[in-house]
């Protein structure tokens, strides 16, 4: 009953969400593509709603869970939801204004390339390719692999082809648009994935619409569907994720 009356309490309105203009591949403003794009267009669809984008500047991030996400908009009701957001530890300093919808989908760093033998917790024969001051890089550094720092993935690609490297962490989404494939056998710990939610204010009624879209069946179906057509491993939804004391435990080994 709660649902259909969050979904009735939405009916007739527009969904409007917050991408940043230049982020691939969740969203880029150039012909109106991306993962999240497609993604807000079903969820919008499935509530029966019109899709209004906004597009905000692309800010700086340092790492995959990095805090410095920009939620003013959702503050100032530019928009309803933002999406691709990885976890609590990220709106934990907004003391429970900004809430998270269930996730919709999963990612972690992946080992490239496909054949590679990295496994998490055993010895490595090789060089490890891995983007500076990302958590990759910690725990890369913790395990005793020796490794080359790198810019980003297209420098981890270019190191392997070059020989500078055997094996490259990635940021699965990273993968999309590269000739990379994963190394099937590569199971990321958990420091190393993340689960991605929707973020809007807590008084928002769309959060709970997003939430009762989200659990359908048939939308985790698409969302595999869209994660397969945009080149995204798909690692469906984690039951552990990366915590700052996971992240503790494998610094002090």
């Amino acid at each position: 009953m709660a649902g259909a009356l969050a979904l009735a309490a939405t009916a007739g309105a527009e969904l409007r969400v917050c991408f940043p203009q230049d982020d691939p591949p969740r969203a880029v403003r150039a012909g109106a593509q991306g993962l999240d794009l497609d993604v807000a267009r079903h969820l919008a669809q499935s509530l029966g709603e019109p899709l209004k984008i906004v597009w905000l500047p692309v800010r700086n991030q340092t790492d995959i869970e990095s805090t410095d996400l920009d939620f003013r908009p959702l503050f100032f009701g530019e928009c309803d939801l933002q999406l691709s957001i990885p976890g609590e530890e990220v709106v934990a300093r907004f003391r429970g204004r900004i809430a998270l919808s269930i996730p919709y989908y999963g990612a972690a760093f992946e080992a490239v390339p496909a054949g590679t033998q990295l496994r998490w917790g055993e010895p490595f024969d090789g060089v490890v390719a891995v983007r500076a001051n990302t958590v990759a890089h910690v725990a890369v550094n913790a395990m005793g692999w020796r490794w080359t720092m790198r810019r980003d993935t297209a420098d981890i690609l270019g190191a392997l082809r070059g020989g500078a490297a055997t094996a490259g962490l990635i940021w699965g989404p990273n993968l999309a648009g590269t000739d990379a494939a994963r190394a099937q056998g590569f199971e990321p710990a958990r420091v190393l994935r993340w689960n991605l939610h929707a973020a809007a204010r807590r008084d928002n009624a769309k959060l709970a619409a997003a939430n009762e879209v989200f659990a359908r069946p048939e939308f985790r179906d698409r969302v595999a569907a869209l994660l397969a057509a945009h080149g995204i491993p798909d690692r469906g939804i984690f039951d552990t994720v990366y915590t700052a004391d996971a992240l503790r435990e494998v610094k002090e080994g």
